[in-house]
């Protein structure tokens, strides 16, 4: 994910990777519109973020039902940490809460949900292949050195790894991130503050550039 140009047509990790990054500047504000944009990328974990930052109120009042139903968005596809956690925070919530969670969820789900989002990040993956392999051959774009710097290394990778499905076929894609988060524990992700974050495994690397300012979203 170090490659250049790769997060560029990943907008689900790279708006989850800037989010993450603002966190740790302690831009919390700034890190939820990032999270924001991933999630309408169908990324689930960064809907989870979203939901643990209502629910903690980090540095802003915590609000139970909006988070209830951003955890319900990021369970959607029954992914065991995502799935406890939303069961867990149903569990502290009021009839209110529970209701006001409800009407919530229909808005996030027109918004966010599998049925739109994934189409979204479909699209975006189409036309990226298309614009970067164009009318080279299949043999040609398998056997092509993909050049980078890495750690202040230059390193190569095949394009046979580059280009692989399951990081530009949609269905391939969603059925990598299935594969990988549904290895996930069951626990959770402590979001806490921004200087408590755990580093994970799972969070991709960009090269260390400052992102720009996030686009405004209702």
């Amino acid at each position: 994910m170090a490659v250049p140009g790769f997060l560029d047509h990943h907008p689900d990790l790279r708006y989850r990777k800037w989010a993450v990054d603002a966190l740790h500047r302690h831009e919390v504000s700034t890190a939820m519109d990032y999270f924001r944009q991933s999630a309408r990328y169908a990324d689930k974990p960064a809907q989870g973020y979203l939901a643990e930052m209502y629910w903690h109120g980090v540095e802003m009042p915590a609000d139970r039902a909006l988070a209830h139903a951003w955890m319900t968005v990021a369970a959607e596809r029954g992914y065991p940490m995502f799935v406890e956690m939303r069961e867990r925070f149903a569990a502290g919530l009021s009839a209110e809460q529970r209701q006001r969670s409800q009407r919530i969820q229909a808005d996030l789900f027109a918004e966010y949900g599998d049925a739109v989002a994934k189409p979204r990040m479909a699209e975006v993956l189409r036309r990226a292949k298309l614009e970067l392999t164009g009318s080279r051959t299949g043999s040609q774009v398998s056997n092509m050195d993909i050049q980078y710097e890495s750690g202040g290394m230059s390193r190569t990778i095949k394009g046979a790894e580059y280009y692989a499905p399951k990081y530009w076929d949609p269905v391939e894609y969603h059925r990598w991130q299935d594969a990988t988060w549904e290895k996930v524990p069951v626990g959770t992700v402590d979001v806490g503050l921004p200087q408590n974050l755990p580093a994970s495994s799972l969070e991709p690397v960009l090269p260390p550039t400052q992102p720009p300012v996030p686009p405004a979203h209702p």
